[in-house]
């Protein structure tokens, strides 16, 4: 109770010195969105990705911010998680990080030999490819590696043809994928398929009724190429700049191209509607939908769109659980005080649904309304973020 009491006076402190700066920040921050379901429990998502770090269920309707000083900073990081949401694993700037306790700690997981591309879910583990760094001794080979249950990290040897550009996990287990010196896609059982292609790069992104879906970039266009269950590819002539998708929705494929909703039929796609939607992913046998609004789950359409259900919504994210040493949490906290006040969060209580508002603190609750700091104020709490919110060194390629 003592350790609780004492951190909400910390948390209470920073809102109240950084009070001041909300109204400015409101003009310059991103909206807060929710970018990808990583854990479900057959109810709600357990675990999501946002623009501003993880959301993790609380079990009571509403979620605890994981915050991005957990692994490097990078509140964009990408992520998997497994075990229901138990395991989750980051990639950050080509380093990943494992956490075995639903996000309260992370531990690095890979060293300075290595470049990690790509991550994803793999049974009660991960799968991750990684290029050797800072120089690749064989540029179109990449290696491929497990992560299990307790942390344990072993590499597999699949003999691919070429360098893996992608993995993503699909209900059919997880797909690999690249381009370079061939096209090819792959298992971690073996090699499903090769091919000559164009693409400057081929990254997995869906695989049901008999077909393998892969996102095409060739220059400054994307596409979907579908890879047939006999393993030869083709290429629809719909181009756009973004592509989100495919999904498989009572037997027909949707994704989005430059926004647009289209479905696929007799080879070639089909406009359906404009919609809001910013993305479009899979998870299991589920399919969620993206929007500034809410994460939707989407079911039979209705008529011709899948009809959204609102299972998640940015009003229900909450202040970070307690986790970690004191260092840990303040800067922690800190991530909080920033995103959450970027976003009018400070001095309410989160929803408890996703078609709920958030809720206004009774007279003693913790989330306290914060007041303008003075001068002395904003440089100590611009000196607190610069010292404890400072990223990790960037890796980049020569």
């Amino acid at each position: 109770m003592r350790r609780r009491a004492r951190r909400l006076r910390h948390l209470a402190l920073i809102a109240a010195a950084l009070g001041g700066l909300v109204s400015a920040a409101r003009a310059h921050g991103p909206a807060p969105v929710a970018l990808e379901v990583l854990a479900h429990d057959g109810r709600v998502p357990t675990v999501l990705r946002t623009n501003l770090g993880l959301a993790v269920a609380n079990g009571d309707g509403t979620y605890a911010y994981v915050c991005p000083s957990r692994w490097d900073g990078n509140e964009l990081a990408l992520a998997a998680a497994a075990r229901g949401g138990d395991a989750i694993l980051v990639e950050s700037t080509g380093v990943a990080y494992l956490s075995t306790d639903r996000g309260c700690t992370f531990a690095r997981l890979t060293g300075e030999e290595l470049w990690v591309s790509a991550i994803a879910r793999h049974g009660d583990g991960f799968l991750f490819a990684a290029d050797e760094y800072p120089v690749d001794v064989d540029p179109d080979r990449s290696r491929l590696f497990t992560v299990l249950a307790d942390g344990t990290v072993e590499e597999l040897a699949l003999g691919l043809p070429g360098a893996i550009d992608g993995l993503v996990a699909t209900p059919d287990g997880v797909l690999i994928a690249g381009h370079r010196p061939v096209g090819f896609v792959a298992t971690p059982d073996g090699v499903l398929s090769t091919f000559e292609t164009t693409s400057s790069r081929l990254t997995p992104r869906n695989r049901g009724g008999g077909d393998v879906w892969l996102r095409s970039a060739e220059g400054s266009t994307v596409t979907l190429a579908r890879v047939s269950a006999d393993g030869t590819p083709e290429t629809p002539a719909l181009r756009a700049t973004t592509v989100q998708g495919p999904v498989l929705v009572d037997g027909a494929w949707y994704a989005l191209f430059d926004g647009a909703l289209h479905t696929y039929r007799e080879g070639t796609w089909s406009f359906v509607d404009e919609v809001s939607f910013t993305c479009l992913r899979p998870f299991d046998e589920r399919n969620f939908a993206c929007s500034l609004a809410a994460m939707y789950e989407l079911g039979s359409p209705q008529p011709r769109v899948p009809e959204a259900t609102a299972v998640f919504s940015m009003d229900q994210l909450g202040p970070p659980a307690a986790c970690g040493d004191a260092s840990q949490q303040e800067a922690c906290d800190l991530d909080w005080a920033h995103f959450g006040g970027e976003s009018g969060w400070l001095d309410t209580l989160p929803a408890t649904s996703p078609t709920s508002e958030r809720r206004t603190p009774s007279v003693g609750g913790c989330a306290l309304a914060p007041s303008p700091p003075g001068a002395l104020g904003l440089l100590v709490v611009a000196g607190a973020l610069a010292r404890l919110r400072r990223r990790a060194p960037r890796r980049t390629r020569a």
